[in-house]
């Protein structure tokens, strides 16, 4: 601000300006909740989009002790939670766009790599972007996918049931519940699902395909650990039938493995190979409605979740680092900051239009405007 408008500010008077603007952005956002909840709020337009997907996950932030004091007390890790609504192109025809897996998943390296480094960022909520964030770029662009046309975002520091109502209240205002395909896709957290059908019921839900092929490599690897060629065409056949939307299949595998194994004992590691097959095993039976991948397609719906796993690394790039400690009313502000110009539309501009201004402070507050 000094040097471009020759205004002299301090960093802490910027951050006031921005949480106390963040603060009325989250009052303009809990207005439309209140509405949604009354039966009261409208689309804004009249046109409902034609393909619509809402994507949910989850980012991370640390968070300090709001005791007081200067300096960081209690540091800890908390959740964001991210939702990213897009609007798609509509489907050009009834056929399978890509009926066969792309080669990308199907190359032994590559498939290697990317599960190592996605399970290492997983694992680790400090990890900065590397070279898995590229290679996951790399797989998602094997996956043909629809036409994005409009992302609006949403985050909260709050909890499932309340970023539910804020998720629902922004689906209502740009007309998703209108919308001929409509989608909710997460990476099968046990929140989303009870979400989408508390708020969005009717609606297909998707897993994240990249989620699932984790899962499935990990099995395989661990179901025949030391023999990798008979691990890869376990995770071949898996992977085959779930893009052919072949759920019985590949529940059958893994049905087959958990047998050969055994029961995991209760106190059996995390590495333990019964263990991995029996979690995987579960993972899928709790998924197996939203694993029609072949219709998903053919609808024009996305089949991963790639889309709001880049809109949180874009949201951490303003609030997570190895040294920003955040207490919660400023967290949420910003967080409500950046969404709004995250978003295509011009919601970050409108605020400022048609916000009242508010009165002069500083030295020139009694001179008039020349």
């Amino acid at each position: 601000m000094g040097r471009l408008a020759e205004l002299p500010i301090s960093a802490k008077h910027v951050e006031r300006i921005t949480e106390r603007l963040g603060r009325q952005r989250a009052a303009e956002r809990d207005a439309k909740v209140q509405q949604m909840k009354a039966g009261k709020l409208a689309p804004a337009h009249a046109q409902p989009p034609s393909v619509a997907a809402i994507h949910l996950d989850a980012g991370k932030i640390q968070m300090r002790a709001p005791d007081g004091r200067s300096g960081v007390r209690d540091p800890h890790w908390s959740d964001t939670k991210v939702a990213c609504l897009l609007t798609y192109s509509a489907p050009s025809g009834e056929a399978d766009p890509q009926p066969k897996p792309p080669r990308a998943f199907l190359d032994p390296p590559r498939v290697m790599r990317l599960c190592q480094e996605i399970q290492r960022v997983r694992s680790d909520p400090s990890t900065r972007p590397t070279a898995a964030k590229t290679r996951r770029r790399a797989a998602v662009k094997a996956v043909e996918k629809p036409r994005r046309l409009v992302r609006t975002a949403v985050a909260t520091m709050q909890g499932t049931e309340a970023f539910g109502w804020i998720v629902a209240a922004e689906a209502m205002q740009r007309g998703f519940y209108a919308a001929s395909h409509r989608a909710v896709v997460g990476d099968g957290g046990n929140w989303i699902e009870p979400l989408g059908q508390t708020h969005f019921p009717g609606w297909v839900q998707v897993l994240d395909f990249l989620h699932l092929l984790v899962h499935l490599y990990a099995a395989a690897t661990a179901a025949w650990r030391g023999q990798a060629k008979l691990a890869w065409r376990l995770y071949e056949r898996m992977l085959r039938a779930a893009w052919g939307g072949k759920v019985d299949q590949v529940l059958a595998e893994l049905k087959a493995q958990a047998e050969r194994l055994g029961l995991p004992p209760p106190q059996a590691r995390d590495d333990d190979p019964r263990r991995i097959v029996a979690k995987t095993l579960a993972y899928v039976q709790a998924n197996a409605g939203r694993m029609d991948y072949p219709q998903y397609r053919r609808e024009g719906l996305p089949v991963t979740s790639a889309a709001v796993e880049s809109l949180i690394k874009q949201f951490n790039q303003r609030v997570k680092g190895t040294e920003k400690f955040w207490l919660d009313g400023g967290a949420e502000a910003v967080l409500q900051a950046r969404a709004a110009y995250l978003s295509d539309d011009d919601r970050g501009e409108a605020f400022h239009r048609r916000r009242p201004r508010g009165r002069a402070v500083g030295r020139g507050r009694l001179h008039p405007a020349a």
